[in-house]
């Protein structure tokens, strides 16, 4: 009983992993125009935010007070 069990589940298994490559014909969502326009608009604010910080922001060294002073560094 557990062998025919065990066949069953594995069956199961394998057939679950073919029927989710099983082409789909009908689109999962539609979008309308005024939709789409509306992600542009966030998506721009979005771009339009996130590049003003990246340019105003000054680099951070965290590992200033670990490293030694780069004067006293030999030059290879």
């Amino acid at each position: 009983m557990k062998a025919l069990t065990a066949a069953a589940t594995i069956i199961a298994l394998l057939t679950t992993s073919a029927y989710a490559q099983q082409e789909n014909k009908a689109p999962l969502t539609r979008r309308s125009d005024a939709e789409k326009k509306n992600d542009a608009e966030i998506d721009k604010a979005y771009r339009a935010a996130t590049d003003r910080g990246q340019t105003s922001a000054p680099k951070i060294d965290p590992w200033q007070t670990v490293r030694p002073p780069t004067a006293d560094k030999p030059k290879r």
